[in-house]
């Protein structure tokens, strides 16, 4: 027999007892014995039990009457009671205990084989059951796959072990959350949200690839797999999707596409240059001899510097275009990061005429000593300054923190009083060519990412503390150490 258990017998009577050992032993079940309740209550829990067959009246006691406590010693058991004192109120209270069978004696031999083997049965299919259901939980816990399930109004029923690694939101915070505003951002909810309607009509879709928000903010582009979910009825009652984290794929596939954009504009801007500046040299020739010439306060005179404000501002847009495009080769010196900064916001004085700007600072003791390039950490600043300035109404309030961590990386939290950067804005913030301004060539953040990145390290925009704009920078420090922790902190501003 295949589905052989182990059965505890508590009779009191040897000649029933032995009739029931030579059935059961004879369908290969291992059998047990007892002799009273108490016996068995005093043995302790025992779980290996898959069957009790219990005498309804033993010397101590009634079997309704100690159920309670042989339930809790063998909790795996099914129970079945066999009497020769049936009463309808006794049977009552029994089958409200749990109990499976009721058997009257004489037992017939077939008719507790059947019982015992359609209780063996139902084991078997629970066991299987709970092994399928181990698998699949072992199979979510640990597949290095996002899995989501939501109802059919879109609100979080389930995400396994796998979305709370790569997006930091774990079950307890999201269930019962409107999953497309927790965690899809803005410019991908109408697709999704037309994805999840067909997934609630009943049509698997695959392929389909958005972006998911992370507990910190940071969107990480997901390739997902959604299919319906039906209950016993054939009814669908949730939506499962399934996604793998394809983020370093589409930033590599970007990147390629990145570089051959800027192998073309660097060979389109080398040839331009070149055409350029010989015609450049003669505009900026021509307008020193007619500044000779031509008296101040007078209408040709102001024709005159528009044109050379013209010729400067073609000569700035070729060479940041040109500087974009070139590869970016670092001479790394140490240096103080606030002296960098302070030193380009002097810089920037005569932009700064007649406006009521502040820049306040706060600073690790230490003074944030980092290995960089100095000229190209100074176009990160003069970048990142250059567009708050132009970005901010009066009062301007520009905040710099920066901090150490004692492990070889300084950070650096920007942020200013300007209008922000809405969400579309902030997906494209650092892509070239991209400008909020009037006038601009939008590569001065694309560029500021390329000089972070090529130091090793890394810029994000941050949920701003109260409005504006808001950039973390990390920079390792390379080979210099520090033997402070760079835990305290000094502020100051200037104006």
């Amino acid at each position: 027999m295949d589905d052989e258990l182990t059965i505890l017998l508590v009779e009191d009577d040897p000649d029933s007892l032995a009739n029931m050992i030579d059935i059961l032993e004879m369908d290969g079940h291992e059998i047990r014995v007892a002799g009273s309740f108490a016996e068995v209550l005093n043995a302790g829990v025992d779980p290996a039990i898959e069957l009790a067959i219990l005498d309804r009246r033993l010397p101590d006691g009634q079997v309704e009457d100690h159920l309670a406590g042989l339930t809790e010693r063998l909790p795996n058991a099914e129970f079945i009671i066999v009497t020769g004192f049936a009463n309808m109120e006794g049977t009552i209270a029994s089958f409200k205990q749990g109990v499976t069978d009721y058997l009257l004696k004489p037992v017939h031999p077939d008719v507790i084989r059947q019982s015992v083997a359609r209780i063996a049965k139902h084991k078997r299919v629970e066991a299987e059951l709970q092994r399928e259901q181990r698998f699949a939980n072992q199979i979510l816990e640990t597949t290095e796959a996002l899995i989501v399930v939501l109802d059919l109004d879109g609100r979080v029923v389930h995400v396994n072990k796998h979305f709370s690694v790569v997006t930091g939101w774990e079950l307890e915070q999201l269930v019962n959350q409107d999953y497309l505003l927790h965690c899809i951002p803005a410019a991908d909810r109408k697709r999704a949200s037309e994805v999840f309607r067909e997934s609630v009509c009943g049509r698997q879709v695959s392929g389909f690839r958005s972006g998911v928000l992370t507990k910190g903010g940071r969107v990480r582009q997901i390739r997902w797999s959604d299919t319906a979910l039906k209950d016993a009825n054939g009814e669908i009652e949730s939506v499962l999707a399934i996604g793998i984290d394809v983020t370093e794929m589409v930033e590599a596939q970007e990147a390629s596409a990145r570089d051959h954009r800027l192998a073309a504009i660097g060979q389109t801007v080398a040839g331009l240059a070149h055409e350029s500046r010989n015609a450049l040299h003669r505009i900026n020739a021509s307008v020193e001899l007619l500044r000779l010439d031509v008296p101040l306060q007078t209408d040709m005179r102001e024709e005159i510097e528009t044109i050379a404000r013209a010729s400067n501002e073609l000569g700035t847009t070729l060479e940041e275009v040109r500087e974009f495009a070139a590869p970016i080769r670092l001479h790394l010196e140490t240096a103080l990061l606030p002296e960098i900064w302070r030193r380009v916001w002097s810089y920037l004085a005569k932009s700064r005429v007649s406006r009521d700007v502040e820049l306040s600072e706060t600073l690790c003791d230490c003074g944030c000593p980092v290995v960089v390039d100095v000229l190209r950490m100074e176009q990160v600043f003069r970048n990142l300054f250059e567009n708050s300035l132009a970005a901010c109404q009066d009062p301007v309030r520009i905040r710099l923190q920066c901090r150490c961590d004692g492990g070889g990386n300084v950070f650096l939290d920007f942020e200013d009083n300007g209008p922000g950067l809405s969400p579309e804005q902030q997906q494209m913030v650092f892509e070239p060519f991209f400008t909020t301004k009037v006038k601009g060539t939008g590569l001065g953040m694309s560029i500021v990412q390329r000089i972070v990145h090529a130091h090793g390290g890394m810029i994000r925009i941050a949920q701003p503390t109260q409005c504006g704009a808001r950039f973390l920078i990390r920079l390792g420090k390379h080979e210099l150490t520090l033997e402070d922790d760079c835990t305290g902190s000094r502020e100051s501003s200037n104006a």
